[in-house]
């Protein structure tokens, strides 16, 4: 089978999109896989399939068939057009989805494990459980003590022999940091970075949180990021993306 009929056929396995991890774990599926870097030659057609446009871009590292993502514009094609970061935030109705979505596209641009408790969500119209890396936290820890984590937003996992969780993410929208910091308490002894990402506006009740106990005792760990700042850095990796496809291809 041909590389491209190939790509094809896993992404219409999937509904239409795949990530590239899909790609390289699915490819054994549908043929022999040569000795050397057979994925070196997957991305080459690939990234020349997509500028003959038998597939598109729909975000960091995920590919889809025409027409198979339905959307007015992707956060991908919005940061490619150069316009601020807080228009395309403003005309988000439902920004939680978008949120978690971005922190995973960053996590795999990354190189992390990544994970979220909510695999049915949707970004751009894709499923956040297919732009995952991991379909289940693994076992790093004490079995009550990952079943509490496993209902964090996203995780970040290290790409190693025994992954741990590097960066643990909340989203709050809507909610005032309570239960997501109870959940973050888990991983105090961790060597693990606590992040709630939330409006600007909701920075004040966040720093009040944290000073209560017993989220006081361990403050260092938690970190704020906006809503902003979350969508800046991902349209800077969109831009960063885009420049290492045309250079080394």
């Amino acid at each position: 089978m041909r590389w491209s009929d190939l790509i094809e056929n896993i992404m219409q396995a999937n509904g239409g999109t795949a990530s590239l991890n899909l790609l390289y774990a699915r490819a054994g599926e549908y043929r022999q896989l040569p000795s050397g870097d057979w994925r070196k030659t997957l991305r080459g057609v690939l990234y020349r399939d997509v500028k003959q446009g038998r597939f598109v871009k729909v975000g960091l590292g995920v590919y889809a068939l025409p027409g198979a993502v339905q959307q007015q514009e992707s956060a991908y094609q919005y940061a490619l057009r150069g316009e601020p970061v807080q228009n395309y935030l403003r005309r988000q109705s439902e920004v939680h989805s978008i949120i978690q979505g971005m922190l995973v596209e960053i996590g795999n641009f990354l190189d992390y494990h990544t994970y979220t408790a909510d695999p049915n969500r949707t970004f751009d119209g894709k499923r956040l459980g297919d732009l995952c890396r991991l379909r289940q936290i693994p076992d790093f820890t004490y079995p009550d003590m990952k079943k509490r984590v496993a209902r964090c937003d996203v995780i970040w996992f290290s790409r190693s022999a025994h992954p741990f969780p590097k960066y643990v993410f909340e989203v709050e929208a809507t909610t005032d940091f309570q239960n997501s910091m109870l959940k973050m308490y888990e991983l105090r002894e961790f060597e693990t970075q606590l992040v709630l990402v939330a409006s600007e506006a909701k920075y004040h009740l966040y720093e009040q949180r944290l000073s209560q106990e017993p989220f006081a005792s361990i403050r260092d760990k938690f970190r704020f990021r906006s809503f902003e700042l979350v969508a800046k850095f991902y349209f800077n990796c969109v831009e960063h993306y885009e420049l290492r496809s045309d250079f080394l291809q």
